[in-house]
């Protein structure tokens, strides 16, 4: 029989918040609270409720405050106090950015420590060893900022990556855990074996509850492996370039550097150095760099007949020909990884690319995947995407169907599926995929929750993707002439709350079909409010309604606007105040971002042209600067990158008439947890950050409300 599953009583609750419980009825009850949905929450009531009656008095500050004080100051150091109540201390504080992880070899302790200004409530995480070794267990020690300070436990997770491991995709890495407990002096300690195939990790530290997240302002702790001898493992190098590229180029570099410095007879450090050099150096300049990197590769060449060389390594060798656009060393050294890998992803981008001159792409991916040990999801993408790519949409299908078991991203998945929703012989099978997806993202698994996200920021990301999804299916009964289906999932997809032109206009269309003039006109006017939505689009939709008077045109427009600022606003969690920093002009001039702020509603891009160079991406910054050209708001372009010439041309090219501001330590992008995806921040105009997004014209729209003056706005 299965019996019931029983939570620890309150009384239990509130002695484990005390500390005052047993050691043999601590770990029953945590164990039980680790594994539970619903204690965590009530566990964190408890203590909050214990914090409230300890803040009720508030002590006078130690006497010798004053003089230590004084005496940090005549020392150039920069000393806060606390300004806000104890009592407000569970709110989430955006700390300087001065943030910075040591390693402090001579005592023998790895210290990642946030610790920029004295009385600031940082936090600090340390792991003994230093430098640990695949498959060593090591000893945490966390030493909480304000946020987390006075919980009964913490739960450290920890993303790790193999050497070989794939850029990361949002999540980072295989997710692991480790509960934390309190060890008496302030500090939660644990110990954790590292897996034998361990190269990189990436951490964070929560309470149990998941909802108050301390991932060291945005740039996460971080270990690497070791040799026995205490140097970073070449595979531990990569991983933490192929991470930070993805959010500092100037620390990404200096992994980079480092990795070439240790393992110079490597052609991995190489080709990515040559990687970043093409798109950092001026053309002259990059053709003499790119002159000393082939006689370096011939070098490699020649030691590499000598030796057997892994699969790894064999990749460095065709990504170095291939940067160096060497047709014949890349055809020699793919076909050597072939032979080691048949099924590499490299091999088979490659294999189905070329295969396409001929036609015989689908015949080498069916070959491929006869085999049952090449039958992988990387595979199996490739396969689908390449038959998209042709038009192909039986072979589409087919690989959909092949891909849908073994993908475990939510958004290829989706893409997949409606692959399927697509055809009309396989819409019902497509449409039940989706469902299931549905369903799948409102279980918040941990698993799929990245360092950066709490629990209610996964809960609004699914929102978004379920929105989107139910939108996707609408526009595939639409479009095969069933309009009703169509509004049944364009209002599920309503249902969200979400501000989304694309459900407005789709919808449109269907109520047009179905003769519902009225349900098409709301519609109409949250298209005709929304500030970035082509006028020209708008105006030929007014052309298929009835005419419609001033007052008619006013009075929906009215109505609109105000639905559009109140979804808009639900969106506005953030809520925090910017860091003051100083920032570089082209002339050399110290502006500070309070100063460029100038009272305005801002976007704040933090734009990287090695991340965000693509045509579609400048364009898309063009069009915003019209949008908000002569308006009350406006653009800031940061960059992370130093100021050059490379960089002078790049933007005059480009044809970006924005003036750059220059972040080359990543001060404001790590500050703001930029993380490598498209940095668009709203402030408001008391310099507050009340969005960020990754669409640059979902943030003019966040900008209009914030110009429109509406409640809760500066």
């Amino acid at each position: 029989m299965i019996g019931l599953r029983r939570h620890p009583a309150w009384h239990e609750l509130n002695r484990l918040a005390d500390g005052e419980l047993d050691a043999d009825t601590r770990a029953r009850v945590m164990a039980h609270v680790v594994s539970c949905s619903k204690c965590p929450q009530s566990l964190s009531f408890v203590r909050r409720l214990g914090e409230a009656g300890r803040d009720m008095k508030h002590p006078s500050p130690p006497k010798s405050l004053l003089a230590e004080v004084l005496q940090h100051r005549s020392e150039g150091d920069r000393v806060i106090l606390p300004a806000a109540s104890p009592s407000s201390r569970r709110k989430r504080r955006l700390l300087p950015a001065a943030a910075a992880a040591a390693i402090i070899v001579g005592l023998g302790v790895a210290s990642l420590t946030l610790t920029p200004e004295a009385g600031a409530g940082a936090s600090e995480l340390k792991f003994f060893p230093p430098q640990p070794v695949p498959g060593e267990r090591i000893r945490v020690e966390y030493r909480p900022g304000v946020d987390l300070t006075g919980e009964t436990a913490l739960r450290l997770r920890l993303r790790l990556r193999q050497s070989d491991a794939e850029p990361p995709r949002g999540v980072l890495g295989t997710l692991d855990e480790l509960i934390l407990e309190p060890d008496g002096d302030g500090r939660f300690v644990g110990d954790y074996r590292l897996p034998p195939d361990f190269a990189y990790a990436a951490m964070a530290v929560e309470n149990l509850s998941g909802d108050v997240l301390d991932d060291r302002q945005g740039r996460l702790w971080s270990a690497r492996a070791h040799t026995a001898d205490g140097l970073p493992l070449p595979g531990a190098l990569r991983q933490e370039f192929l991470v930070l590229q993805r959010r500092s180029w100037p620390e990404a570099h200096e992994a980079l550097h480092e990795m070439i410095l240790l393992y110079p007879e490597s052609a991995e450090g190489w080709s990515l150095q040559l990687a970043y050099e093409q798109q950092t150096l001026l053309p002259a300049e990059e053709a003499a760099s790119r002159a000393g990197h082939r006689e370096n590769f011939r070098r490699l060449e020649r030691k590499a007949e000598q030796t057997e060389l892994s699969a790894a390594e064999l990749v460095s060798m065709v990504r170095y020909a291939a940067s160096l656009e060497d047709d014949e060393a890349l055809v020699y050294w793919l076909a050597r990884l072939e032979r080691a890998a048949p099924a590499h992803r490299m091999v088979v981008n490659y294999r189905a690319r070329l295969g396409t001159e001929d036609a015989g792409t689908e015949a080498y991916l069916e070959g491929l995947w006869s085999a049952s040990a090449h039958r992988t999801a990387d595979v199996c993408e490739i396969g689908w995407r390449s038959a998209n790519g042709a038009g192909d949409s039986a072979a589409a299908r087919r690989w959909a169907v092949r891909c849908l078991p073994l993908v475990d991203d939510h958004i290829l998945t989706l893409s997949m599926a409606l692959t399927l929703v697509a055809q009309p012989d396989s819409r019902l099978e497509g449409i039940s995929e989706v469902r299931s997806l549905l369903i799948h993202m409102g279980e918040e698994l941990d698993e799929e929750r990245p360092l950066h996200d709490k629990r209610a920021d996964v809960r609004s990301k699914a929102r978004r993707l379920q929105a989107n999804a139910r939108v996707s299916i609408g526009e595939q009964w639409l479009a095969s002439g069933a309009p009703l289906e169509a509004i049944l999932e364009f209002n599920a997809a309503d249902e969200q709350a979400l501000w989304l032109p694309e459900l407005f206009r789709q919808r449109f269309e269907a109520m047009l079909l179905l003769g519902d003039e009225a349900g098409a006109l709301a519609d109409f006017h949250r298209l005709r409010v929304d500030p970035v939505y082509p006028r020209s689009s708008v105006d030929s939709l007014r052309s298929r309604l009835p005419s419609l008077t001033p007052e008619e045109l006013a009075a929906g427009a009215s109505r609109a606007r105000d639905d559009m600022i109140e979804r808009l606003l639900r969106d506005q969690s953030e809520n925090r105040r910017l860091p003051a920093v100083d920032l570089p002009t082209s002339s050399g001039d110290l502006r500070s971002l309070g100063s460029l702020l100038d009272d305005k509603p801002t976007i704040v891009m933090v734009w990287d042209r090695r991340v965000f160079g693509a045509p579609e991406h400048i364009a898309e910054v063009v069009q915003a600067g019209r949008v908000l050209a002569g308006g009350p708001g406006q653009l800031l372009w940061i960059t992370p990158e130093p100021d050059s010439e490379s960089l002078r041309s790049f933007r005059r090219s480009a044809g970006l008439g924005l003036p750059p501001y220059y972040d080359s330590g990543s001060e404001l992008a790590t500050a703001l947890g930029e993380w490598g995806v498209r940095g668009y921040f709203v402030i408001d105009r008391t310099g507050v950050l009340r969005v960020r997004s990754h669409s640059l014209m979902e943030a003019v729209r966040h900008l209009e409300v914030l110009r429109l003056g509406s409640r809760d706005t500066a």
